[in-house]
Order: structure tokens, then C-alpha cells, then sequence
């Protein structure tokens, strides 16, 4: 049987929820769009620490002494992220009701935890969710709708890694002249700094059952196929796979490391890197990315294509591949754009 709690703030009126049997206050108000003030969800951290006004429970779920020691709960203190209600409940903070935040389905908040630029036009920025909300469960290749508060602007944009339990979300942000949301990023983006998160959205994804994959990126098109890449090195590195990269310049050219260390863990893997204007020292391949796909499509309906990147890019590999009797139903596409909807360059 369900029981309610009310919470009440500083001794004033706060809400009312429903908490089942087998939830503990926090998980119960999460479900209901609230937010309390919450950090390790395990008992450990004491952010969660109230005052049980009116009410029992049986015992807390295991915790930390540390986070709350016998003599506190018997004075009555409580860790919401453990408590599970025996009956109707009323449990005060100490903080006001401002403090507590809302949220929609499917909405999350994050900080930045790494900033770094990686060449002359992108920058690498990992969010991490925070632990008051469940990780966001996505498949490679997937986007979500980033906004910055700071900045008051919002842009989609692809995770470069897998789903993990660590609530880390990379991506690969081209930074535009002028952009209002990767400039923001690239000259005032900080660690720490709050952003909102809202998905997981897109089709853009591996499909079960496909002929071995070409993946075929075009600058910071990259990120969705670099989490599939990374998602097919932990479930069938074995098996075969190929990746053609291309960028403008030499100095555009980014995660060279990266995907040669991923190739040493994926050892079906083969990478091409392709730049139209190489400059000194480039030593990978001269021209578009479809140059160098045209000239390697030995048997070109044996596989399924997977392109993100600019929509030239897009345009000009599809026209090939039909060309090559690919049937469409084996080519699969993210456009990239430099504004508005849709996953961003």
C-alpha cells in the first residue's frame, strides 16, 4: 500500500507525494517531477538528511554512519535517498522549497565536467548528469538537446560515447564564427557550469541483422559514429568494420589517437583519414571522403552505410553509393546542420 509524505521546508508548506512499498522518499519524488536536494542516491553523502516529523518507518535502507549516525536517527533525523515509509510521513529540511527543482519527462541537469579544445574548430565537452535523476539510457548514435542557461540557447547534439552508469556524456562540438552556442562554449564555457539535457531523440542507429558497416563522418559528424564504433569494440571486435574521415584541413583534423588506440581494442577496424587541403607533414589520404570510399567499393551492396556530416557530404556519398547499386534501404544518415533542428555541426 502506498503512503503519502508530506515534505515541508524550514517548517512551511512544501508538497505531498505518493511513495510505494518499494521505493525509498527520493526515488518517489523524482517519479513525481520533484527534485530534492540529493547527491550519491547510496546513503554515503548525507545531502539527503530531513527530519522525520510524524510517521514510521521499519529500518533505513543500509548507509553510511558517517552520513547519519545512530545518535541522529534517534533524534529523529532521516536520509530520504534510505527511508521507505511504514506509514503517511511528514519530513521537514532545512532549506526553503526555492531549492527544489521540477522537471519534465525525458529532462535532466548536468555540469560540465570537461572542456577541451582539440583543434582550431572543435571543442570537446563532456557533461555529466547529475545523480538525483537515473542516467539517461540512449543507443549509439542517438542526440540529445543540450541548453545552456548562461547563455540562453539550445542545440542538439550527439553523444560520442555509449550509454554508461556513469552519467557521462561526450560530445564533439564544431565551433562556428559567431555561434551562440559553441562560441558561448569555446571563449566563456566553464567547468561546473549547469547545463540542461533533454532526450535521448533520433533514429540514427546500428540495425540488428545489417551487412558489415561502412561508416562514413564528416567533421564533428563523427560523435554518433564514434559511439557506435566504440559500442561494436566492446560486443563484436572481431568482426569487421570501416571508417572513413574527412575534414577540410590539416588543422580541422581531430581524434587521430583516439581512433588508432580504438582500432588496437577493435582489430576489426580500418580507419581513413581524408583532407582536401593537407598542408606539410600530412602523411593519411588527400581529398573528399567519397574519393576515397569510390575507390575501395570492391563490392559495395555487401554493406550497410551509416553518414553524418554536412549535408553536401550526405548528398554526394548517397548519390555514389546509388550509382553503385546500393539498395537505399542499407544506407542510413544523420545530417549535420550548423543551426536550428537537428543534430549539430
Amino acid at each position: 500500500m502506498s503512503h503519502k509524505v508530506q515534505v515541508t521546508f524550514e517548517g512551511q508548506t512544501g508538497f505531498t507525494i505518493e511513495c510505494r512499498p518499494d521505493e525509498d522518499v527520493v526515488t518517489a519524488a523524482l517519479r513525481q517531477g520533484y527534485i530534492l536536494l540529493t547527491e550519491c542516491r547510496e546513503g554515503v553523502c548525507a545531502t539527503c538528511k530531513g527530519l522525520l516529523v510524524d510517521g514510521d518507518y521499519d529500518d533505513l535502507l543500509p548507509h553510511s554512519i558517517h552520513a547519519l549516525s545512530p545518535s541522529e536517527e534517534e533524534d529523529g533525523w532521516v536520509l530520504a535517498c534510505r527511508l521507505q515509509p511504514r506509514s503517511d510521513l511528514v519530513l521537514d529540511y532545512d532549506y526553503p522549497v526555492e531549492r527544489v527543482e521540477r522537471f519534465a519527462e525525458g529532462r535532466r541537469q548536468g555540469q560540465i565536467v570537461a572542456l577541451d579544445r582539440l583543434c582550431d574548430t572543435v571543442v570537446r565537452v563532456v557533461v555529466r548528469t547529475l545523480a538525483a535523476q537515473d542516467p539517461i539510457d540512449y543507443e549509439p548514435g542517438q542526440y540529445v538537446r543540450l541548453t545552456l542557461p548562461g547563455a540562453g540557447v539550445a542545440r542538439d547534439y550527439s553523444m560520442a560515447n555509449p550509454a554508461n552508469r556513469e552519467r557521462r556524456l561526450e560530445f564533439l562540438i564544431r565551433v562556428l564564427p559567431g555561434g551562440a552556442f559553441s562560441g558561448y562554449l569555446a571563449e566563456r564555457g566553464r567547468i561546473g557550469e549547469i547545463v540542461e539535457v533533454e532526450g535521448p531523440l533520433g533514429r540514427f542507429t546500428l540495425r540488428p541483422g545489417a551487412p558489415p558497416p561502412v561508416f562514413v563522418a564528416g567533421g564533428t559528424g563523427l560523435a554518433p559514429i564514434l559511439a557506435m564504433l566504440r559500442s561494436l569494440a566492446g560486443s563484436a571486435p572481431d568482426d569487421p568494420a570501416t571508417l572513413f574521415f574527412g575534414n577540410t584541413a590539416a588543422g580541422d583534423v581531430f581524434f587521430e589517437r583516439e581512433l588508432a588506440e580504438l582500432a588496437e581494442t577493435f582489430p576489426g577496424l580500418t580507419v581513413h583519414h581524408c583532407v582536401v587541403e593537407p598542408g606539410p607533414g600530412w602523411t593519411g589520404e588527400v581529398g573528399l571522403v567519397t574519393e576515397a570510399l569510390a575507390a575501395r567499393l570492391s563490392d559495395p551492396a555487401a554493406h550497410a552505410y551509416y553518414l553524418c556530416g554536412p549535408p553536401p557530404m550526405i548528398d554526394a556519398t548517397r548519390t555514389l553509393l546509388a550509382g553503385r547499386g546500393v539498395p537505399a534501404d542499407q544506407i542510413f544518415e544523420e545530417n549535420f546542420l550548423p543551426s536550428g533542428n537537428g543534430p549539430q555541426s
